[in-house]
This record gives C-alpha cells, structure tokens and sequence, in this order.
C-alpha cells in the first residue's frame, strides 16, 4: 500500500487531502498525534511536524500502519511567487539547512514520479496559469529507508488554498499510485539550475524518469562516491548530465561514478532525442 503523507502546519497539503477525502471513501483512525484514512487501495496519514524535518517517519508511521512507499503532498516556497506544480526527492548534499541530515539522501520512487507527471500533464489546461517542473534534490527529509517523493503546489499562500490545483495533484496522485506502469529508464541527473530545465523536458517527453537530481550549484559537494550513492538509491541505469552546465571536471567525476555502478552516461540532447514517449 501506498501512503500518502500531509501536514497539519501545510496549508498545501491539508489542501490536497481534503480534496482525496471528496473521492474516495476512508475509514478513519487516530493514533496518539497521527491521523489516519485507509482507503482500499491506498492511504493518508496526516502528521504534526512540518515534513521537511519528518526523518525517520516512515518509521514511526509503521507502527500503526503497513505501506511500501510515501507520497508526500506538500506546498512549495519561492521568492518569486511562482504558479507551479513541481516533483521531487528529498536529501542534502552539502550542509543541511531546511531538516534531515548532511550528505544524506531519501530513497527515491521514480516510477510513481513519472507516471504521476504524466498523469499531471494531461490536466494542466485546467489551471493554464501553472506550469510543471522537476526540482532537483534539497532539503529533508533524508533519513526515509522505503521510496518516496514530494508532490508538490507552489509558491505562495494563494496557490496552496486554491482548491482546483489541489484538486489536480489530488487526481494525479490517484492515477500514480494506480499506475503500475514501471517500464521507463531511471536516471539520475547531474547539472541545471533549481528548477532543471532540461531534466523537466526529459520528464515531460521521454521514457526516462529520474531519482536523484544534483543542481549546478551543488558541484562543489558532489564527489564520484556520493553520486554513485545517489545511483544505488536511485536503482538507476543511467547518470543524465546537462552538457551545458557541466565542466571537464564534473565529467571526470561522473565517469567515475558510472564506472563504480555499471551506469550508461548520457547527455540531455541524447535523451530527448532517442527516447520520446
């Protein structure tokens, strides 16, 4: 079963689990501080804590309850404000400044991220102001042992109440975890700002799905061994880099990891060219 996760302190995600309860019928349940809503096929547990410093919550949750991998519905904060809808793993590179721990990652489900943004493609004419992206790995948790990924509505308070968007993710998310499709080429991306451009369009228009995604400006953390950590998390057959962000050095680097994993190397322009969906 698979286990969708909101908290109360997440206006986004209280969001999105009012919108599943209109869709599903649940038995509820409280034990100590968790909420729980079991559906058939699959769940919601709704949790105090902020989800970013939620470590070791797949843990804790499976006291009370048995599930295989977390969805965690969740908004998103920018300064620039934003409408977007945006997917991602948790974990940090470097320092760890917003929960988990330093050079840390989650577990990654790239299966359910792909066929959830596939799922979320075909309905973003009903919110025509939102536009989709990839984000690339930061901020905790980190320390979560089974797969998962945050699923998310950006960027200011506006767009977390705004019910037809929560209603969107909500209706994806039930197609994701329906979806058993896990045919599609795993990844992990290497290059790209934030927002990783590139990777989204691989995401948008190829076979590919990714795990972990390493921005530019993590290059000064990266070594050949954490990324090839983020390899065997990932369960990736292939390192993606960004060729035009990426310098002599970082290619080295990611020759060395593919070379510690058995992992292919491909460009982004490769990619999109030779595995459209």
């Amino acid at each position: 079963m698979k286990l969708i996760v909101c908290s109360r302190k997440d206006k986004a995600g209280m969001n999105i689990r009012d919108a599943l309860l209109m869709m599903e019928s649940f038995d509820e349940r409280s034990e100590g501080d968790y909420k729980f809503y079991i559906s058939e096929d699959f769940a919601i547990a709704e949790i105090d804590e902020r989800l970013i410093y939620a470590d070791h919550i797949d843990l804790k949750l499976s006291k009370h309850i048995s599930f295989n991998e977390i969805l965690f519905a969740s908004r998103h904060s920018s300064k620039d404000a934003r409408k977007i809808f945006t997917v991602h793993v948790s974990g940090n590179i470097g320092t760890a400044d917003y929960g988990g721990r330093p050079y840390s990652l989650a577990k990654p489900s790239p299966h359910t991220m792909k066929n959830y943004v596939l799922a979320l493609k075909e309905k973003l004419d009903r919110k025509p102001e939102f536009e989709f992206t990839l984000e690339v790995t930061h901020h905790g948790p980190s320390e979560i042992s089974i797969p998962s990924a945050f699923y998310e509505i950006g960027s200011t308070e506006e767009e977390w109440e705004d019910e037809e968007a929560a209603t969107v993710v909500a209706e994806s998310l039930l197609e994701a975890i329906r979806d058993e499709r896990c045919e599609w080429n795993i990844a992990v991306g290497v290059g790209g700002t934030h927002y990783a451009p590139r990777q989204t369009e691989i995401m948008l228009e190829t076979t590919f799905t990714f795990g972990h995604n390493f921005a530019k400006y993590t290059f000064e953390y990266l070594s050949a061994e954490f990324l090839a950590k983020a390899v065997e998390l990932s369960e990736a057959k292939h390192i993606v880099f960004d060729e035009k962000s990426v310098n002599s050095k970082i290619k080295k680097m990611i020759g060395e990891a593919a070379e510690m994993t058995g992992t292919e190397v491909l460009k982004t322009k490769k990619v999109k060219r030779e595995f459209p969906l």
